[in-house]
């Protein structure tokens, strides 16, 4: 049998949370309840002042009393716990849809034809609003928030396959005419400065297959110039040079290239046709095993089938990661990465 002054002790305790509990409820309706929270404040006063004495009978009509006033002008206040989580989970998930339709996305890179700067694996995030805001999940567009320009790494809709999503890397902006020469990027006739930075290795994903297979490129550090590239006239090493120079006073965006072929003396992919208004040019940064603008003739991406800009790779999980198996794993190196 329990000690009666442990019983009377506990008594108190839990009194004094019932009046604690009516206390907060009384402060979060104040303007509805209007003069009845000062009773139900008192009641709960009256309970805690009880409780501090050793009057037992006092203390069970002081409970009585609050219950009674809870009963009258609280008990409707208060939420089922099932609508107090329902409400929770409803408001995440419409604070979750309000980013993801507005602000930003998250995309999972599925293959290497943005190696090096995006692997297989690396989960990203999305600038929605880098260039437009639109009605959440459609093309319909409320206002333009700015322009793509050279150097951007973009997630867009396939012009041609509109249930799937693409990262490439902007090259070509309305009015450019985009060509290889041997391998090296020419906007509107000015080549685009590379230097080599060694080899590259990585594993290859088929993604029909599943199978990798193991490619060692030849790296190279890109520089794009963003502004107007004006077409060289007269002797293009000097003419190029100057333009290039111009173009790059409005800022150069800087990546790695891989480049997985030997370039053929003479070479030439393009010059394609000339970006249309309202259009980009893409390539990947993996430009030999890359999908993309150039193919079947070339082709370009409306900026209505813009998803955003690729910002910051959040999580990477594949070869060369961090596992206590070893092989696929966390690649701690890439969490948080901004993407250039």
């Amino acid at each position: 049998m329990a000690d009666p002054a442990r019983r009377l002790d506990r008594a108190r305790q839990e009194a004094l949370r019932f009046a604690r509990d009516a206390r907060r409820l009384a402060r979060r309706h104040a303007r509805r309840l209007g003069d009845a929270r000062a009773v139900v404040e008192a009641g709960a006063t009256e309970v805690e002042a009880a409780a501090a004495g050793d009057d037992a009978s006092r203390l069970s009509e002081a409970l009585d009393g609050l219950n009674a006033l809870w009963d009258v002008h609280l008990a409707a206040r208060l939420k089922p716990l099932w609508r107090g989580y329902l409400e929770s989970i409803l408001a995440a998930a419409a604070l979750a849809l309000l980013v993801r339709g507005f602000v930003a996305d998250a995309f999972r890179i599925p293959s290497g034809s943005m190696v090096p700067t995006l692997l297989a694996g690396d989960y990203i995030f999305v600038r929605k609003a880098a260039y437009a805001i639109r009605i959440p999940f459609t093309h319909l567009l409320l206002v333009e928030t700015g322009l793509p320009r050279r150097g951007d790494v973009v997630v867009f809709e396939g012009p041609r396959d509109a249930t799937s999503d693409y990262v490439k890397r902007v090259v070509g902006v309305p009015g450019d005419v985009i060509e290889l020469r041997e391998q090296v990027l020419h906007v509107n006739g000015v080549p685009q400065p590379r230097s080599p930075s060694g080899e590259y290795a990585y594993l290859e994903t088929n993604e029909e297959t599943g199978s990798r297979i193991a490619e060692t490129c030849r790296r190279y550090h890109e520089a794009l110039a963003k502004g107007a590239l004006a077409r060289p006239a007269g002797d293009p090493p000097a003419d190029a040079e100057s333009s290039w120079q111009a173009a790059a006073a409005a800022g150069v965006a800087s990546y790695d290239v891989l480049q997985c072929r030997r370039a053929r003396l003479a070479s030439r992919e393009g010059p394609f046709e000339v970006v249309r208004p309202g259009h980009v040019f893409v390539m990947g940064d993996n430009r030999d095993l890359s999908a993309d603008s150039r193919g079947m003739g070339g082709w370009q991406v409306p900026f209505g089938l813009l998803r955003g800009k690729a910002a910051l790779v959040f999580w990477s999980w594949g070869e060369g990661g961090w596992s206590p198996r070893g092989g696929r794993g966390l690649r701690l190196e890439r969490l948080f990465k901004p993407i250039d």
